[in-house]
């Protein structure tokens, strides 16, 4: 048993008992942990909002490395992005933001840079409108650090660079030009010039230079829309967030 120290950002968080709560927390030191907060809900030094997703801690616990949970001893908030829990609709895209973090990572397992992508997008989703564009900015991140993202600047069947047109298999996400792609059947989607440019240049760009001659939003929407359904497939997971992004979307 040992005393840790560590910064973190609330993933899941849910009642336990009558007055503790138990949550989910992606830190930068140790990577994804479980804690206990032990009487918060009735605490009246330590805020409820402690919990809520999305808000960044600072958190010392005795750790014993053969509990899966660990007890919180002192804890203090030091971001909790006030602009977007009181914005449905950004609430709703750092729902998506976290639960991607929460479904392709492991307990225990540092990671960095994964951590430092999410605190940046959080950062940016309180300032920026433009919140389907971070969305699909942060999940083509991501892929990129989890080492799953496809070279889009050429066809993944044969290997063209002179296509305007493309259309992307979504099961595996590969970028395929026209030719490759007749006759291939469903799960794919014609996608324009522009948002093949989109694709190539997101990787590299940081969220606060997301460009402003970006295709629509719609067009960006659908793109999002098969980020996660690969997202899904690729993981063999359910990101419930997506039914909140895309109620009453119709998607082919």
């Amino acid at each position: 048993m040992e005393i840790q120290k560590a910064t973190g950002i609330v993933l899941y968080s849910r009642r336990s008992g009558e007055a503790d709560v138990s949550a989910r927390v992606f830190t930068r030191e140790y990577g994804k942990r479980l804690f206990l907060f032990k009487g918060l809900k009735k605490s009246r030094s330590r805020p409820l909002s402690a919990a809520e997703p999305g808000t960044v801690l600072d958190l010392v616990y005795y750790y014993h490395e053969n509990r899966e949970l660990q007890v919180v001893n002192e804890l203090r908030v030091t971001s909790r992005r006030e602009s977007v829990h009181a914005d449905l609709k950004k609430i709703f895209h750092l729902y998506y933001m976290l639960e991607l973090i929460d479904r392709t990572t492991g307990t225990g397992d540092p990671a960095l840079p994964l951590y430092n992508l999410l605190a940046a997008a959080l950062d940016t989703l309180s300032t920026t409108a433009r919140t389907v564009s971070l969305s699909a900015f942060f999940t083509l991140h991501l892929m990129r650090l989890h080492g799953i993202l496809p070279d889009f600047a050429r066809c993944g069947n044969c290997g063209r660079t002179d296509y305007t047109r493309f259309v992307l298999d979504f099961t595996r996400f590969l970028p395929m030009c026209d030719s490759c792609a007749r006759g291939r059947g469903a799960g794919r989607r014609l996608l324009s010039a522009p948002l093949k440019e989109y694709l190539m240049r997101a990787p590299s760009t940081r969220f606060g230079e997301m460009p402003e001659d970006a295709p629509p939003e719609d067009e960006i929407a659908d793109l999002l829309f098969f980020l996660a359904l690969f997202i899904e497939n690729y993981f063999h997971t359910e990101l419930k967030s997506k039914a909140m992004l895309f109620s009453g979307r119709e998607r082919a």
